[in-house]
């Protein structure tokens, strides 16, 4: 896919882009990018990248003027700009040459700002809410139908994007972008049954999200029943991830698509949930931990432990299960003709 079409784009050298990332270029430093793309949409003017796998096929095809590559060989006339990890180099480099446009400080007219709410040196677009009690800090960007709610403080330079909801006495540090449709603050699946049916208890705790996180596109992350949740500095929700009540999440975590954090879970730093994993009420996932596809740990996860499978065990384990599972259907009709074997056997000896 080509750059942007919303954005603009920046020229840069080959020899800039190796500076950079920190890469060596392979090729002309003097040639000129001003866009990124696709290995086989790029054009002589734009930069790609390939990490091997099943990219590598479309690597010899490429047009593309240069290519961020660890060891691959490019086709002729391509500017090879090397780099141990490809995939950080183009991050890096796309954020220069299709750089985000951040707006100007203004309040939309047709926004509304209670009139006791703090907005200063902030831009909050039409038809966004900023609830009374408010603080939003100076280039924070509150887009269209984006809600801050009372008491809720936006940090500096983050981004609320359209149709997502910062509910009452929430915190948003500096650099949070929130996607939109997310939800931080609602409260929490907090229900008790009672003689008369179920009862909600109430809510009356917050989310503080640190800085530098990201919630992804209709994302939840619950208030706690009392205190906080809390997601830890760097850490990226993607899409649909549920966070519930009183949750801890650390630094620099990664959780995937239809992950789930149950009620009073503690998540060390730098853990990652592949998607659709999930952690149980109240259970300790150690710094360093990684849930493979579909793993659901339903007690302690040790540090750095890599686990697989529902309920989840060590990683090889559950791999080596897997294996024997695809073996099952042959090992059963083994199994039957040894035993139509022993009853022939039988037979002939009475």
């Amino acid at each position: 896919m080509s750059s942007h079409p919303s954005r603009p784009t920046v020229e840069l050298s080959t020899g800039q882009l190796a500076e950079l990332v920190g890469g060596v270029c392979e090729g002309p430093r003097d040639r000129v990018l001003s866009g990124v793309a696709a290995l086989d949409e790029a054009g002589p003017s734009e930069l790609s990248f390939c990490s091997g796998g099943r990219w590598a096929k479309r690597l010899p095809g490429t047009r593309a003027g240069a290519v961020l590559v660890s060891d691959l060989p490019v086709p002729d006339g391509v500017v090879a700009v090397r780099h141990p990890n490809p995939r950080y180099a183009y991050a890096l480099a796309a954020a220069v040459l299709v750089p985000l446009e951040w707006p100007e400080p203004s309040v939309h007219e047709r926004a509304w700002v209670a009139q006791d709410a703090t907005v200063q040196g902030a831009t909050v677009d039409a038809f966004a809410v900023v609830e009374s009690g408010a603080t939003v800090a100076a280039g924070a960007w509150i887009q269209a139908h984006a809600y801050v709610g009372r008491g809720a403080r936006v940090g500096g330079r983050s981004r609320l994007m359209p149709g997502c909801v910062v509910m009452e006495g929430c915190t948003v540090g500096e650099r949070v972008w929130i996607q939109p449709g997310a939800v931080v603050g609602a409260d929490g699946f907090g229900h008790v049954v009672g003689p008369d049916g179920p009862l909600r208890v109430p809510q009356l705790g917050t989310v503080v999200l640190e800085d530098d996180v990201e919630i992804g596109a209709n994302a939840c992350v619950d208030r706690a029943a009392l205190h906080e949740t809390r997601v830890g500095r760097g850490s990226r929700l993607d899409n649909l991830v549920q966070v519930a009540h009183g949750v801890r999440i650390g630094a620099e975590c990664l959780l995937a698509a239809f992950a789930g954090v149950a009620g009073g879970a503690r998540l060390g730093d730098r853990v990652v949930m592949a998607g659709r994993t999930a952690v149980t009420d109240g259970v300790e996932v150690g710094a360093g931990a990684v849930f493979a596809g579909l793993a659901s740990a339903s007690r302690r996860v040790p540090p750095g432990r890599k686990i697989g499978g529902s309920p989840a065990r060590g990683y090889r384990k559950w791999l080596r299960e897997v294996a024997a599972l695809r073996q099952l259907p042959q090992l059963l009709k083994e199994v039957a003709r040894l035993e139509q074997r022993v009853v022939r056997l039988e037979e002939d000896e009475s």
